[in-house]
């Protein structure tokens, strides 16, 4: 069987939760949060990020499957809620596990999510922060139609005892997505 893409459900919760985990630790560069900050979160923090709002979705957890019950990638895509912002929304915590990598799960993912924002309402931006260590995937997010927002943020996280560069990324919706 292929690879399907579908939102995360309360059913998935145990799986979400091992490939967050396991995301954290073999990319501790990868991500503002830490294994250290979730491995302890209870099963009821992690439902709350697969929480699914509006219809049609504006606020979810993308994941990728290989069969039907391996969950081997996530994208949480999140609408700003507040009445001044809606034109925004966020990517946050992309993650293909490594065994899958170089096999366009990401872009998958990634196109995916697109498809199912790219009719909201109102919607005219997506931002995401890439962190700048030994590997980034700013030329990924690059290729899928993301731009700089401005100037690298200089010494934005400091894990493992060193600093990390942030650069903020937007993709302004419009004629990227026809």
């Amino acid at each position: 069987m292929g690879i399907s893409i579908r939102i995360l459900e309360v059913g998935d919760v145990a799986l979400f939760r091992e490939l967050r985990l396991k995301s954290l630790r073999e990319a501790p560069f990868a991500f503002s949060s830490s294994f250290d900050d979730e491995k302890d979160k209870s099963r009821e923090a992690f439902l709350d990020e697969l929480q699914v709002l509006g219809n049609p979705p504006e606020w979810f957890v993308l994941g990728a499957f290989q069969e039907a019950d391996q969950l081997i990638g996530f994208v949480k895509f999140r609408r700003d809620l507040r009445s001044k912002a809606r034109h925004k929304s966020m990517v946050h915590a992309m993650y293909t596990d490594p065994t899958y990598r170089g096999q366009g799960v990401g872009k998958r993912l990634m196109d995916d999510l697109l498809q199912r924002v790219r009719h909201l309402n109102g919607l005219e931006q997506i931002h995401l922060w890439v962190l700048h260590a030994d590997t980034s995937a700013a030329d990924f997010y690059r290729k899928c139609g993301f731009v700089s927002q401005g100037p690298v943020v200089k010494k934005d996280l400091k894990i493992e005892g060193r600093y990390v560069d942030a650069e903020y990324m937007v993709m302004h919706l419009g004629s990227e997505l026809t």
